[in-house]
């Protein structure tokens, strides 16, 4: 192979590697707690004070649009880091939440990350 050939290869790869790591990043959103309600179907459901997770995840009653099944091994978990972080208006760091499109609530459970509590 070339001098030439092997130059343009390898920008040839630079540029596919970059433009993976572009598509690959995923949109992550932090935000305080407004309201938190416990459904009669077990479900925790939230109401985050950014707007921006609406984009994402579809208002239902009330702008809840966020929520954890009962369902999940780690709900009393889930329920505990929640419910504390509403009483302290810890913030909370929910990553890849452009898993989803908007034409629905959002199960946090799918993110594959969980969720994280942020120091006030």
């Amino acid at each position: 192979m070339g001098y030439v050939m092997k130059k343009c290869a390898v920008a040839g790869l630079v540029a596919l590697g970059a433009l993976l790591s572009f598509s690959a990043v995923a949109k992550d959103l932090s935000s305080t707690i407004e309201r938190v309600w416990m459904k009669g179907d077990g479900k925790l459901w939230l109401k985050m004070t950014s707007d921006e997770f609406d984009a994402y995840c579809k208002p239902g009653w009330y702008g809840f649009n966020l929520y954890i099944p009962d369902s999940d091994p780690a709900y009393p978990y889930y329920y505990g880091l929640i419910t504390s972080a509403l009483a302290k208006q810890q913030s909370l760091f929910i990553a890849n939440i452009d898993k989803f499109d908007g034409t629905e609530s959002c199960d946090l459970t799918e993110t594959a990350y969980g969720i994280v509590v942020q120091k006030a």
